[in-house]
């Protein structure tokens, strides 16, 4: 049975790629079309979703009918709802999923509204009880006008009874108004100048290269390869330029949302209002900011990965920043690549992207050298400042003691801490690890102290004195004694940055230090916080993971030290050499960006390998040259496709045999092959076992046939969880 005209077929978001039919009552004709979010009865309860397109019929019959439209207009237009289509397709999610990701929560959803209070008799006298809480109220309010009343109250240390009986008096008036949410102001806004730059020769060859195709309207893709320090932000700057010259709009991506106020700030300086994108913002300045977006009052747009769907109409140029960063890689449904996506975008728009890089990954590099990218070179630092001596330390070599404030600092770096804070200079200390203990153990029986849900070892906190799986978020206390063998003597061992600053606290105790990691940025105004006492130079060492290591430019810092530059080239991956030396160059970049020449301390086990001889001499193309011949045999990229597939149970055997009937099930051509299903490097993960699956191939069509070949959404257990990860950037 066909069911008659008229059908919406709408994405729900949820995995389940197929979309929805349901009639369109008379009364809703009018209002339901393409991208539009409508209420959807499904089950027993009701369900929000977009309306993808209109058709006359369906194959389904006894269509429910939609219940109610939730927009006055679409809250995609057609090209932004075609790219999310096709997103999902390539990325094997539901275009539900992708318009859940590309439309902010609080760009979803109606300005929400909260009572306010407004002054209207400052003059009024107040005598009786409680007047002292009534005179605090009044004298906040004769400052700021008006403000939310939770906010009112809570500067006032009170309660709402007085604010009641100032209403009834006549001297306030409550009213409703949108949630106050004072972000922009408090993080970006500021004095700024416009600083004007003399480009060098370099940078003008790529600005008159990317200027050239935004007047002609044409796609075109750039690796914009810069050392640090180089002038890439003015390149970029110069292009949005253009665009706007042309009343286009433009995007700018960043890897990191501790980017985001340094780049904000020059660019509202230089542009005017922008709007800016990214997870710590409330939902409702997301609302604003989008909605900034869509009526043109703001035409260029900052932001994290999800920025890739910032609804900006007649975009003429897209940026993507530091584009070898793993963070523009989603990891979880949708699973995208940011940086992918940025190019896809720019074709299906016929306009530029520009991919800027210090440390280009191998795929960007090898699309420059075949033809793909545009290669563009900054070779020098635009100050004409020399890039940062480097040198190396052996650990091996080192009379560490096995605990103590020197144990993980090198003779040679506390030697230039020392110099450094006595020159008046700043120094950065990089560890990839956070928390005060990388490793719980017993000294007698080795036994470790490890997350039941995921089989890793606990990492020890100690503010708050207890261990945390950096997984699953597990909390537990450590154990006075070994559980195995009632050794008293369980020990902390491998430092996190928690226990760097406690010892670095302990080495220079009237030195101010601070420390920037996902524990202490809890905030967009804490992270910035951190970082502003570092740049007025409040902050003289400041330790960190990988949230110091990139884009940040403090003419103070002459010092940077990594404590333990051999982390990343542990993990089994194939590309953790590539990674080790790319952070590595990035961290050593912010040394010596001001008149005072930097330097460098790298603290390393493994001084010969080739990621570390990259970062000493800040050129990876060795590594390029090294890892080449090992991909091209085992068809890794850039030289292949990969395509990974993992299936999570409670039960180890019921995950292993979904895995192994999913395997069976795949159809490869003769340049795909298909390997395991084995353990997958985190083999128990928040409870669940996990295996997984690779299909690699060398053409991108096989290995995506190999995918549809079957369907993975339906495991031989019902309770397996299968996850897709088209084109991963990482294998735990």
């Amino acid at each position: 049975m066909v069911a008659s005209l008229p059908v919406a077929r709408v994405a729900l978001p949820i995995p389940i790629h197929e979309l929805f039919d349901y009639s369109i009552p008379d009364t809703l004709l009018d209002r339901v079309a393409p991208g539009v979010r409508v209420r959807v009865p499904m089950g027993r309860s009701m369900r929000i979703g977009t309306c993808i397109e209109r058709a006359a019929s369906s194959p389904h019959g006894d269509l429910k009918p939609i219940d109610a439209v939730v927009d006055d207009q679409p809250i995609l237009d057609p090209d932004l709802l075609e790219f999310a289509r096709w997103t999902a397709n390539y990325y094997f999610a539901s275009v539900g999923e992708v318009i859940e990701c590309a439309v902010p929560r609080g760009a979803r959803a109606k300005a929400k509204t909260v009572p306010w209070v407004r002054l209207l008799d400052a003059e009024a006298e107040d005598r009786g009880a409680g007047r002292e809480n009534r005179a605090r109220l009044v004298a906040l309010l004769r400052e700021h006008g008006r403000l939310p009343l939770e906010e009112l109250v809570a500067r006032a240390n009170t309660t709402r009874a007085p604010v009641k009986t100032l209403e009834k008096r006549g001297v306030v008036e409550l009213f409703d108004a949108p949630e106050l949410n004072r972000i922009d102001e408090s993080l970006f806004d500021n004095d700024e100048p416009v600083r004007e730059f003399s480009l060098s020769a370099a940078q003008h060859g790529a600005v008159d290269r990317i200027v050239e195709a935004i007047r002609g309207d044409r796609f075109e893709s750039f690796l914009l390869h810069g050392v640090t320090g180089s002038g890439k932000t003015e390149v970029y700057m110069h292009a949005i330029e253009a665009a706007l010259a042309k009343d286009r709009g433009a995007l700018m991506l960043l890897p990191e949302i501790a980017l985001t106020p340094q780049t904000v700030r020059r660019f509202r300086a230089r542009f005017g209002d922008v709007a800016v994108l990214h997870s710590l913002l409330p939902a409702g300045e997301r609302s604003k900011q989008y909605r900034k977006l869509r009526d043109r009052s703001a035409r260029v747009a900052i932001g994290a990965r999800s920025a890739i769907f910032a609804p900006i109409p007649d975009l003429g140029l897209i940026v993507v920043d530091e584009c070898h960063e793993t963070s523009y890689k989603q990891e979880n449904s949708p699973r995208y690549h940011a940086r992918d996506l940025a190019v896809v975008r720019a074709s299906r728009g016929n306009v530029p992207c520009v991919l800027g890089s210090a440390t280009p990954s191998m795929e960007s590099l090898h699309n420059a050298r075949s033809g793909r990218f545009h290669y563009l070179e900054l070779p020098d630092r635009v100050t004409g400042h020399p890039l940062p001596t480097i040198e190396l330390v052996d650990l091996r070599k080192e009379p560490f003691e096995t605990e103590g404030p020197a144990s993980v600092f090198s003779d040679r770096l506390l030697a230039l801490l020392h110099e450094t804070i006595n020159d008046g200079d700043q120094a950065l200390l990089f560890l990839n690890r956070r928390g005060f203990a990388r490793q719980v153990y017993c000294s007698r029986c080795a036994y470790s102290v490890e997350c039941a849900a995921c089989d890793i070892p606990l990492t020890y906190h100690k503010h708050s004195d207890r261990g945390l799986c950096h997984y699953c978020g597990t909390i537990e206390r450590i154990p006075d004694k070994c559980p195995e063998c009632d050794f008293p003597g369980i020990t902390r061992r491998r430092h996190g940055t928690e226990r760097i600053e406690e010892s670095l606290a302990a080495r220079f105790p009237n030195v101010a230090i601070d420390r920037l990691d996902r524990d202490t940025a809890t905030s967009a105004g804490r992270l910035e916080a951190i970082l502003d006492r570092f740049r007025r130079g409040e902050t003289r060492i400041l330790v960190g993971t990988q949230m110091i290591a990139k884009g940040h430019d403090i003419p103070g810092v002459t010092l940077v030290g990594v404590l333990d530059a051999d982390i990343a080239l542990q993990q089994p991956d194939f590309r953790a050499a590539e990674r080790t030396g790319q952070l590595l160059c990035q961290v050593a970049g912010r040394a010596g960006r001001g008149e005072r020449p930097g330097r460098v301390v790298i603290q390393t086990r493994q001084p010969d390998h080739y990621a570390i001889q990259a970062a000493l001499t800040q050129d990876l193309s060795g590594i390029y040259e090294e890892e080449t011949p090992t991909r091209q045999l085992l068809a890794y990229p850039p030289f292949g496709h990969l395509i990974r597939i993992v299936c999570e149970d409670a039960r180890d055997d019921r995950a292993i045999s979904s895995a192994h009937e999913l395997a069976r099930r795949l159809t490869v051509d003769a340049t795909t092959r298909v390997l395991g299903p084995a353990p997958a490097p985190l083999a128990k993960l928040r409870g669940r076992y996990r295996y997984h699956i690779l299909i690699k191939g060398a053409e991108r069509a096989g290995v995506q046939a190999a995918l549809r070949s079957t369907n993975v959404l339906k495991p031989q257990w019902s309770t397996t969880r299968v996850t897709v990860d088209v084109d991963p950037q990482s294998i735990s």
